[in-house]
């Protein structure tokens, strides 16, 4: 019984370090960001905002416009397409933009 405890004890270690040596692969090769979207060549993904379980909107970069995509589970809605330069700037912006006040700050705030 005691061979029988050490085989099953190094068959279930064996799994454990390839789902491990697997899950290291997987994030060190496969490509960042959001899955299964890449640049490609006349458009890239800008941004994207998740507004619900399941709903989210992204900004897509076509050409010299941007477009405002809404996502839910089945369906891809186009919301709004910009082509003037200044709105164009301003969206760039707003996603590259921070919150001004850390996480940590606001949950102290929100606790007292």
């Amino acid at each position: 019984m005691g061979l029988d405890v050490v085989k099953t004890f190094a068959a279930l270690a064996l799994v454990l370090g390839l789902i491990f040596v697997l899950a290291w692969a997987y994030r060190r090769y496969m490509p960042t960001g959001v899955a299964g979207v890449k640049d490609r060549k006349g458009w890239r993904l800008l941004g994207a905002r998740v507004l619900a379980p399941g709903k989210q909107v992204f900004v897509l970069e076509v050409g010299n416009k941007l477009l405002l995509v809404g996502a839910a589970e089945k369906q891809i809605t186009p919301l709004m397409e910009v082509s003037d330069k200044e709105e164009r700037e301003m969206i760039e912006e707003a996603l590259a933009s921070k919150p001004t006040v850390p996480f940590a700050e606001f949950l102290k705030k929100a606790r007292s």
